[in-house]
C-alpha cells in the first residue's frame, strides 16, 4: 500500500485522531472540489488538495450543509464549498497586488498550500506559516510522507506557536526565524481569528501589530454576527463584529480599511445569488495597511 493509500485508509486514522484543525481537512476537501472543475470556470487550482482532504475532508464538508440557516443562506446548502472557493481565491488575489513586499506570514496556515501552488510566490524572499504545533507536524508529516516534500515557490519557516499562550511571543518567534520586523509584511489571517475567543480574538489584533512595520498589509478574514440569527447568543462573542475590527485595528495603527461581506461586489465572483440572498456579514474580510 503507498503512502497516500495508507493517509487515506486505516493508516490515516492516527492522523486524524491527533489531528486537532479538522477544518482545514474540510477546506482542503472544498478547495479539491474547486480544483475538479474546468479551467475556465474554476477559480482556485490546488493540486495538492485532494491529498490533503484526507479521510475526514468530505465528511466534514457535508455536515457543514445543515447548518446553512444560521447564517441566514436557507435553502443553499452548498454556501461553504463556494464560500471556499471564493475566499481562497479573493486573498490570492490579494497576495498578487503586494508584489512590493517582500515577506509574507501565514496565520493559522493549516494546510494551506499557496507557497507551493502560487507562483506569485517567487516574489517573496521568505514566507512564515504559523500555527499549533500539533497542526504543524501533521503538516510536515504529510508533505513527507504523502506529497515527497514537493519544493516551495520561496523559501518557507513553519513556526510552532498557540495563538492564546502568553509564554511565547509571535514577534520574538517571527524574529528567530528570519522575519525583518523593520520591513513591511503581508499578514493573511484565513479562518483563525473566529476560534481564538473573546479576548483571544483581540490579543491576534495586538500581537500582529506589534510585527508590522509601516506600509504592511493584513488581510484578515472574520465572522461579523451582526446580521446572524445567533447575534445576541453566546456563540457571538467568539465572532468579531465590524465595529470592534476597525476599533482594535486603528488603536494598533492599521488604516485604509476596506470591509466586504460574502456576495460584495469583490467578494462574490459572481458565484453568490445575490437574487435570494443579501451579502452575508459572518463570512467577511477587512483589508489593511500599517501606517
Amino acid at each position: 500500500m503507498s503512502d497516500l493509500q495508507a493517509f487515506k485508509a486505516e493508516g490515516s486514522e492516527d492522523l486524524t485522531k491527533n489531528f486537532t484543525n479538522d477544518s482545514a481537512m474540510m477546506i482542503a476537501y472544498e478547495r479539491c472540489l474547486e480544483t475538479s472543475k474546468p479551467a475556465e470556470e474554476r477559480l482556485v487550482m490546488d493540486p495538492f488538495a485532494h491529498v490533503l482532504a484526507g479521510p475526514k475532508g468530505k465528511m466534514l464538508s457535508d455536515q457543514f450543509e445543515v447548518g446553512c440557516g444560521q447564517f441566514g443562506l436557507d435553502g443553499w446548502p452548498e454556501f461553504h464549498k463556494t464560500w471556499t472557493a471564493v475566499r481562497t481565491h479573493f486573498i490570492d488575489e490579494q497576495i498578487a497586488r503586494c508584489g512590493q513586499i517582500a515577506q509574507m506570514v501565514n496565520l493559522g496556515a493549516g494546510l494551506d498550500t499557496r507557497a507551493y501552488r502560487s507562483e506569485t510566490f517567487r516574489g517573496f524572499s521568505k514566507c512564515f506559516e504559523v500555527d499549533m504545533e500539533i497542526v504543524n507536524e501533521e503538516k510536515r508529516r504529510i508533505f513527507d510522507q504523502v506529497l515527497g516534500n514537493p519544493l516551495p515557490m520561496c523559501p518557507v519557516s513553519i513556526i510552532d506557536l498557540d495563538f492564546l499562550a502568553d509564554h511565547k511571543n509571535l514577534r520574538h518567534e517571527l524574529s528567530a526565524a528570519g522575519f525583518q520586523t523593520e520591513e513591511p509584511c503581508l499578514f493573511v489571517a484565513e479562518g483563525l481569528i473566529m476560534y481564538l475567543g473573546p479576548a483571544g480574538k483581540l490579543k491576534l489584533i495586538r500581537d500582529i501589530s506589534a510585527c508590522a512595520a509601516p506600509g504592511s498589509v493584513w488581510v484578515l478574514q472574520f465572522m461579523d454576527p451582526s446580521d446572524s440569527p445567533w447575534a445576541n447568543s453566546e456563540q457571538a462573542k467568539f465572532a468579531l463584529t465590524r465595529e470592534e475590527a476597525e476599533e482594535a485595528l486603528t488603536q494598533g495603527g492599521w488604516k485604509d480599511l476596506q470591509f466586504l461581506k460574502f456576495g460584495d461586489e469583490g467578494l462574490n465572483f459572481g458565484r453568490f445569488p445575490l437574487d435570494q440572498f443579501r451579502p452575508c456579514a459572518a463570512f467577511s474580510f477587512v483589508v489593511a495597511v500599517k501606517s
